[in-house]
């Protein structure tokens, strides 16, 4: 008899939803109350009683220790990704600060970056982000549509070597670049490239 009264209200029910994906969802939730008014014989026999069954169920889902290691494991899930993302956007801040100065440093001082390291003083998913150094490496700049200077040979005579030293202009090179970059001269440290 239960059953039979189950089944008309279930074909009540379908009839007055609209088709929808909430239609999927009741039939689904229909199905699952029928198979459990179908097992209560069953279920009785063994001594279950499949209402506190349920109740289980909902005490087990709402229980405060798993909310705690969920509410854990997103947070976790979160800085991870803040970090992630914190280091991408970092290294697109270097690229940025190159392409600022680079065709200027080019055409003006004749160098070129040759690495580029930036240090925050604080981490950089906090809110107040500061640099604390820049570190700049510059090499001359490549001419690959530069003449070929004439090559002289001597044999006998040997010809002092010469060491190429950081360039007078060191001074002028930080303060374009800080003004480009926008922060202060004294966190900008230049470092030459050994060729």
């Amino acid at each position: 008899m239960q059953i039979i009264i189950y089944m008309i209200l279930a074909m009540i029910v379908d009839l007055i939803l609209p088709s929808s994906t909430l239609k999927q969802y009741v039939k689904l939730v229909v199905g699952l109350l029928l198979i459990l008014i179908i097992l209560q014989p069953l279920l009785s026999i063994f001594n279950v009683d499949v209402h506190k069954m349920v109740d289980q169920l909902i005490v087990t889902n709402s229980d405060p220790s798993v909310e705690s290691k969920i509410e854990n494991g997103m947070n976790q899930q979160k800085s991870e990704i803040e970090q992630i993302q914190a280091a991408y956007v970092l290294e697109e801040m270097v690229v940025q600060m190159e392409n600022i100065v680079e065709e200027e440093l080019q055409e003006t001082y004749n160098y070129q970056i040759a690495d580029l390291e930036v240090n925050w003083a604080s981490h950089p998913t906090s809110e107040e982000n500061e640099l604390e150094r820049i570190y700049v490496q510059l090499a001359i700049k490549d001419d690959t549509s530069a003449r070929v200077e004439e090559v002289n040979i001597q044999i006998g005579d040997s010809l002092p070597q010469t060491s190429e030293s950081p360039p007078q202009d060191i001074t002028e090179i930080k303060n374009f670049l800080a003004e480009q970059w926008g922060v202060e001269g004294d966190i900008i440290h230049i470092g030459w490239k050994e060729e």
